[in-house]
């Protein structure tokens, strides 16, 4: 069981540790009382960061997940969606396949 935090990749690089940590902080709230949320915080805790485009945003946008963005960056536009965790079988393919994030020209 993993959580994926998926960020739009217009997003500029020198701000993702501060989206990415806000709105896990909100999700966590959003998510605390989800049986499946216990269940992953508790037995696994593994998570994976992602860069998406604004298909793949749109997609995950319509998952049950937690929206974030900062104020002052991309006109406060939701740019960060943390996907409620679910048992490996059941990821969707635009998480499965979306790749890992990492600081763009690394």
């Amino acid at each position: 069981m993993k959580l994926y935090i998926a960020v739009l990749d217009d997003f500029p690089d020198y701000m993702t540790p501060t989206l990415v940590a806000h709105s896990m902080l909100s999700a966590h709230l959003l998510f605390q009382n989800e049986p499946i949320y216990q269940t992953w915080l508790t037995d696994s805790f593994k998570k994976c960061v992602v860069r998406v485009n604004r298909k793949e945003f749109a997609k995950i946008s319509q998952l049950t997940v937690h929206l974030g963005h900062e104020n002052n960056t991309l006109n406060g536009e939701k740019s960060c969606a943390v996907v409620l965790p679910c048992p490996d079988w059941e990821i969707p393919n635009v998480l499965k396949f979306a790749k890992l994030w990492k600081p763009k020209g690394a």
